[in-house]
């Protein structure tokens, strides 16, 4: 029997028979991890943490953000603070669908026109195969055609209404290769899938009085912003800032990070040189922040019905459809800048980053809570974060507390 056609259990004993060390878990909750992914054989468990208030378009929302990392937290719910003190932000949310991709081969016999003068009852034929896709307010809405050599490239535009989409585009374009290779010309299908490229995009806008802020510091934070967009060792580490805050709550939420990472990139560099995905300036007595990204994400489909650990997230949220959880999610990305410009920009990014891991440093003390509580505090007193600070003040209580 192949590895993969073990129970989870059978693989997990496997390595526990090779001496690895896997966090205890029970065989209900290993076989229904096992339902979500390939080869599993353990668990990796994330803190989920909230934005405890987050006004976006005028409704207050509860946000769950998914992360390792308690500085990500922390700096959402203080940019999110400024935000609402501010009114919170404006969204303009734009879910035209999924780019798909078919590409072909063709020979001297293909003839465009005749395919093109097809399009529509391909469109139509497809909008009906999939018309559950049609009863939610999606469907195929085109197909855009063009020749390069002896390749022909199509072009699809999927509406995946409330799902992320990626699944149905798939099955989609491969029902229109299928059509395809019926067609005279056509030699041989190379591929058809869908493409992360940017679509669906989300602005999300923030206008702060300058007297929430500090004219300096903000003065501060629109010249470094204007850095970014010249100089890509600032953009990068801009854009990662940004994304701190957005795949927390993808993660939380279900939806696939990577292909929402990978779209930004591009974004990122669409006018041909790398830049800060970010603006921020000041006019009239404000300071202005504003960031588009693109979101291809969902509120059903793929894993998200299926994980209890979702769900819990969006009976946070509250009842959501897929456009206003893009806005919540590039207003929490704007929230994570905006707290990281700030910081930079006035006390230093390590002044509340290291006071916030020096937690994961105490938690790889062997010491009660009561011990870790005490070592916390005074490697924060003390300003000292590593771990053997942590062990030397351990020691010192331990000694005292003799």
């Amino acid at each position: 029997m192949k590895f993969y056609e073990l129970s989870a259990m059978q693989r997990r004993q496997y390595y526990l028979n090779k001496g690895i060390n896997f966090v205890d878990i029970d065989a209900t909750e290993l076989d229904r991890l096992d339902q979500l992914s390939e080869n599993v054989v353990s668990k990796i468990t994330l803190p989920l943490g909230v934005v405890q208030e987050l006004i976006v378009n005028e409704q207050t929302y509860c946000v769950p953000m998914c992360t390792e990392e308690p500085s990500v937290v922390a700096a959402a719910n203080h940019g999110a603070k400024f935000f609402n003190l501010a009114g919170g932000t404006k969204c303009i949310c734009q879910r035209q669908g999924i780019y798909g991709q078919i590409i072909c081969e063709i020979n001297s016999q293909f003839n465009l026109v005749m395919l093109q003068n097809k399009l529509p009852n391909i469109i139509e034929a497809v909008n009906q195969k999939f018309d559950s896709l049609i009863k939610h307010g999606g469907g195929l809405r085109k197909i855009e055609t063009f020749v390069k050599e002896d390749m022909l490239y199509l072009r699809t535009l999927v509406d995946p209404a409330d799902a992320m989409g990626a699944n149905k585009t798939n099955l989609i374009l491969e029902d229109i290769s299928q059509r395809l290779h019926k067609m005279t010309g056509i030699s041989e299908l190379l591929c058809a899938i869908l493409s992360n490229y940017p679509s669906q995009f989300v602005q999300a806008k923030v206008e702060i009085p300058l007297q929430l802020v500090g004219t300096h510091l903000a003065t501060k934070i629109a010249k470094l912003s204007r850095i970014g967009q010249v100089d890509p060792y600032r953009a990068v580490t801009n854009n990662k800032g940004i994304m701190n805050g957005v795949d927390a709550v993808l993660l939380a939420s279900g939806n696939d990070y990577r292909a929402v990472e990978s779209a930004c990139g591009v974004q990122a560099s669409i006018d041909g040189h790398y830049t800060s995905l970010s603006k921020w300036q000041i006019e009239e007595n404000k300071l202005i922040g504003c960031l588009t990204l693109p979101l291809a994400i969902g509120v059903v489909g793929g894993s998200i019905s299926a994980r209890k650990d979702v769900q819990q997230s969006f009976s946070l949220l509250g009842k959501v459809n897929a456009q206003q959880l893009a806005n919540i999610i590039a207003s929490i990305g704007l929230a994570n800048n905006f707290a990281a410009l700030y910081a930079i920009t006035s006390q230093g990014i390590n002044a509340g980053h290291m006071k916030l891991q020096a937690r994961n440093v105490v938690a790889q003390l062997e010491a009660d809570h009561n011990q870790k509580k005490q070592v916390l505090n005074q490697m924060i007193a003390n300003q000292k974060f590593t771990l053997t600070d942590a062990k030397q003040i351990l020691e010192l209580i331990r000694k005292q507390d003799n």
